[in-house]
């Protein structure tokens, strides 16, 4: 191998970008032969992933392969957020028929019950066949729910028929949660791994900025319609993208593993034989120690940041960011404001993707408590305002949507954009880092699922029973009793 890396990678990266089957000639395979032996003469590996120290690797491609994988948080941001401008749209569907406040409801909140499916389902899905080929077998049946939903009304059954469709998409969207994270962090480089897998919660925000912007002038036939493009352009992204290399090495396919990390990271030579020593000794180490789940979670040491973990997404569930992302429209039509519901959400979905952006740079400068309890005061404090608003607000006689004083119709607006960014840079993105951070790498995997499954329950229980305690509470009570939740969370 030439002794300047540089000019060897500019010679050679082209072949390999547009050739991931290429092999460079100065490639040692007989390096690679590792066994158990050798491999426990190393040192411990504290990472399962890819570990790559003073080499230049190339970023474009690593770059590529997240956004291919994140398209799956861009296509469930579409599913949560559809119900906000698809329940108004269906209300006024002539071929729907009449809908109960109950059916509404259900159609806002299932979604989350085929993510609580998808969990499992998912993590058994992608040790058994890949992580990329798993990503690809979502297509179908996510197109399948979305195009169920668009001719709902050409069924003899349009409300089941749209409740089958959003658990399909809620159960593909929700699968995306569990496998493009593992992805991500398996074929980006340390350098920018971090940065990569933020761009999760970038995408599900701009996901919910899409169907809010599709939603405010088309019905729900044609959001359907334009939801069901995202997990195509998906899969043809993903067309492109090689195998997890990990993956591969777990598997003996040692070849294939090799062409990955050249495609991934432009390695030749030593840089490549080192990479695969390291991701092969890994390999070995992880699978020679078999774990028992149940043994390991009964130890202090493993159960305590796993309850810390729980607790965290408990609160961020319990907050009714759900309930407001699924009902957006709604909760802005019943202010009574001047202002149109529809630009009130979209307004909303894009303050959510600005607040996302500065996220990450966020929760590494700021100590994760302290950000925690500065999230869920003004997340309350919000909440709170949205009470008071509905208790002091009064309307015109024979009017429940017409402000005598309209000038308090931007109350609404200001409050939940305050919730929205407090939300957006403290505790959603800390409730799932910190999962990454405090549970034991050797139980993350089934820890995530576990956690995961909760999370998406709690959010089903709150998203299908937001209206009905409206109904039998009262609004500002609704709102008090989650901002109360969160006054406990900040404790």
């Amino acid at each position: 191998m030439s002794p300047n890396l540089d000019r060897a990678m500019e010679k050679r990266s082209p072949e390999y970008f547009d050739n991931p089957g290429y092999i460079p000639s100065d490639f040692e395979p007989s390096k690679l032969q590792l066994s158990v032996q050798r491999a426990n003469s190393f040192p411990l590996v504290a990472s399962v992933q890819i570990q790559t120290t003073k080499v230049r690797v190339r970023k474009r491609t690593q770059i590529f392969a997240a956004i291919a994988a994140n398209m799956g948080a861009f296509a469930l941001g579409a599913v949560l957020a559809w119900s906000a401008t698809a329940l108004p749209s269906l209300r006024e569907s002539k071929g729907i028929g009449a809908i109960s406040k109950s059916a509404e409801s259900w159609i806002g909140s299932i979604a989350t019950l085929g993510a609580v499916a998808a969990c499992p389902a998912a993590g058994y899905s992608m040790v058994r066949y890949g992580r990329r080929l798993s990503i690809l077998m979502l297509t179908a049946p996510f197109v399948l729910g979305w195009l169920l939903i668009a001719f709902a009304e050409k069924s003899p059954y349009p409300i089941e028929t749209i409740y089958f469709g959003r658990i399909l998409t809620g159960f593909c969207g929700g699968a995306f949660t569990i496998i493009s994270p593992v992805f991500i962090a398996e074929s980006a480089h340390v350098k920018i791994r971090g940065g990569l897998a933020a761009g999760f919660d970038l995408m599900l925000s701009i996901g919910m900025l899409y169907i809010y912007i599709i939603g405010a002038y088309y019905d729900y036939k044609i959001q359907a319609l334009a939801c069901a493009v995202v997990p195509i352009l998906c899969h043809v992204m993903m067309l492109i993208v090689p195998e997890s290399p990990r993956f591969l090495v777990e598997r003996g396919r040692m070849d294939e593993a090799i062409k990955a990390i050249m495609w991934f990271f432009g390695l030749e030579g030593q840089e490549l034989n080192d990479e695969m020593e390291n991701l092969t000794r890994s390999v070995i180490e992880s699978q020679a120690k078999p774990i028992n789940f149940r043994k390991v979670v009964m130890k202090l040491s493993v159960l305590k940041p796993i309850l810390i973990c729980v607790a965290v997404l408990f609160f961020y569930t319990m907050s009714a960011v759900d309930a407001i992302i699924f009902y957006a429209v709604d909760i802005f039509e019943s202010t009574g404001s001047n202002l149109d519901p529809k630009d009130s959400t979209m307004i909303l979905g894009a303050v959510q993707v600005i607040a996302t952006i500065p996220a990450a740079f966020i929760v590494d400068k700021c100590g994760r408590r302290l950000l925690l309890m500065i999230s869920e005061l003004f997340m309350c404090l919000s909440l709170v305002a949205m009470g008071l608003f509905f208790y002091v607000a009064e309307y015109e006689e024979g009017s429940k949507n017409k402000l005598i004083h309209p000038e308090l119709g931007t109350l609404p607006l200001v409050a939940l954009n305050v919730f929205i960014i407090a939300y957006s840079v403290g505790i959603g993105p800390l409730a799932l880092m910190m999962m990454g951070e405090l549970v034991p790498s050797h139980i993350k995997g089934m820890t995530s699922c576990v956690v995961l499954m909760i999370r998406w329950f709690l959010g089903f229980a709150v998203t299908n029973l937001f209206e009905t305690l409206e109904h039998d509470l009262g609004v500002d009570c609704t709102y008090w009793i989650f901002g109360a939740i969160c006054a406990i969370g900040n404790d």
